[in-house]
């Protein structure tokens, strides 16, 4: 707020003023070794004042289980804190009441006010926040501001005149307006009476909590009059589903506070509303109002906590779906198209966390090479339909034949891999002869009616092992064997010998 605007509001000769025995109050009260009849004795000296305390002290909505008979009584009841938050909650509102205004409708003002004290009371003690006058006080003066612009500059702030009646933009306007908004002016008045610094951040934040930085230990309180003034307005506005639907996003955001909460305060409102009226000696809704516009309201949100559940029940399962197909398409993505199997992409990211997984658990993993012997005169003569078909062929009889820890991937072409957690060399050998042994045994028809074999290489190595100490030298001592076994004649199983490493880089150039 810029110094022009300051100096206004500090010259202003009709802005409100707290009445000498309240600020002597809030004076003495930052005096943690006071005398709490000493608070007595002043508030003695405004019989108004006195009275009010006292009636609020036995009132059912503040009274602590003891009935104060005297003033001093009274002071012992409510504490000392309580005490200043009664006194300035009386003091103050004598003067909203009979304020001058401009661009204000002060009647509407008013029951705002006693509206949103009340809310941010019962907000705090459904937060278990035990200061319920100071909430009280805080509720009441958030809009203090307004009060304070329109005593200043009130030709200016009149234009607003049929936007106050909305409340959620007025900040906005108010800003392009006249340079700052109720909420700085009212914080800014605040401070210049001394009040405590949490009402100070309460009132600056009451629009809109994002633009001001809350101590830790003070978000439940502030949250409680940011959503006050959201319930206030239900009871206020033409709109009221509206009105419902901004007092709940507002508790959620600023308070974790959902449909169901919301509405037990809302229950409490009606049931307290009329003890706070007799209190300040103002109506504020009349009984029918009170309670029909309680009812639409929890009807409202009884509606609105249904369609909260269905959009995220809705959500849970686009959600699920949505993950549902990622596994799929993840999965599709890691098959090889043709046979079905795992892909070379999804072996050699496997590989490497299984390959570790043996180091560290200490089992054997062993490693086959799989090759399909003269496959490629097979294509040729044949062509390659006949060709895909009799790779999906062996890849499903070699598939059905392994446990589910086994890994088999195509990995180009007729090449197969295939790794066995936790066999060793001879157990591997036994498995591969078996597998060789079938799919030679496996005759694939022809379209003129003829019946064609396959016969299958394959080399093995197994780690731990001679030589063997990452996931690329198994491979190559695999490849090796391969290679070992199509030199030797094809339709074989050859285990690696490790102590002697492939001289060639990468694959090796096998006969087919």
């Amino acid at each position: 707020m810029n110094k022009t605007i300051e100096n206004q509001l500090r010259l202003c000769p009709t802005l409100p003023t707290i009445s000498s025995v309240a600020l002597r109050i809030i004076q003495i009260g930052r005096n943690p070794d006071i005398d709490l009849a000493e608070v007595a004795r002043l508030l003695s000296k405004d019989p108004a004042l006195a009275t009010k305390t006292l009636r609020m002290a036995n009132s059912p909505l503040y009274m602590r289980g003891r009935q104060a008979r005297n003033l001093h009584q009274a002071v012992t009841v409510l504490g000392l804190n309580a005490t200043v938050s009664v006194a300035l909650s009386f003091s103050l509102s004598t003067w909203l009441r009979d304020a001058p205004a401009h661009g204000i409708d002060l009647d509407r003002y008013w029951r705002r006010a006693l509206l949103s004290a009340l809310a941010a009371r019962l907000l705090g003690e459904h937060q278990d926040i035990h200061v319920p006058e100071e909430l009280f006080l805080a509720g009441l003066l958030q809009d203090l501001g307004m009060l304070a612009l329109d005593a200043v500059m009130p030709e200016t702030y009149g234009q607003l005149k049929h936007i106050v009646h909305n409340h959620d933009p007025l900040p906005a306007y108010e800003r392009e307006l006249v340079g700052t908004d109720h909420c700085e002016a009212g914080a800014w008045l605040m401070e210049e009476w001394g009040l405590p610094d949490y009402l100070v951040l309460a009132t600056r934040g009451s629009d809109d909590l994002s633009r001001i930085e809350v101590p830790e230990g003070l978000e439940s309180f502030v949250g409680c009059v940011a959503v006050s003034g959201r319930i206030a307005e239900i009871y206020l506005v033409e709109d009221t589903q509206s009105a419902t639907a901004a007092a709940v996003q507002t508790a959620r955001s600023c308070l974790n506070m959902g449909p169901d909460a919301l509405s037990d305060v809302l229950s409490r409102m009606g049931e307290t509303l009329p003890e706070v009226e007799s209190l300040f000696d103002m109506t504020v809704l009349s009984p029918p109002q009170a309670l029909g516009l309680t009812d639409q309201a929890r009807e409202l949100l009884a509606t609105r906590n249904l369609q909260l559940l269905r959009s995220a029940t809705e959500l849970q399962e686009r959600e699920q779906e949505f993950r549902r197909q990622a596994h799929r398409l993840d999965y599709i993505a890691r098959q090889d198209a043709l046979t079905g199997i795992f892909n070379r992409r999804h072996f050699d990211e496997a590989f490497s966390k299984l390959f570790a997984q043996a180091r560290a658990e200490a089992y054997p993993l062993s490693l086959a090479y799989l090759d399909l012997d003269h496959f490629k005169e097979i294509n040729d003569r044949y062509g390659h339909p006949i060709g895909d078909k009799i790779l999906a062929a062996i890849a499903k009889r070699i598939h059905d034949q392994l446990r589910a820890d086994d890994l088999f991937a195509r990995y180009g072409g007729e090449e197969f891999v295939l790794l066995l957690p936790g066999i060793d060399k001879t157990g591997a050998q036994k498995i591969l002869v078996r597998i060789c042994n079938g799919i030679s045994a496996l005759e694939h028809k022809l379209e003129d009616g003829n019946t064609l074999t396959v016969t299958l290489s394959a080399g093995i190595a197994t780690f731990p092992g001679q030589g063997i100490h990452s996931p690329n030298e198994l491979m190559q001592a695999s490849d090796h064997a391969l290679y070992e076994a199509k030199q030797g004649g094809r339709n074989r199983v050859v285990l690696a010998d490790v102590a002697v490493k492939p001289s060639t880089k990468g694959r090796i150039d096998r006969p087919l």
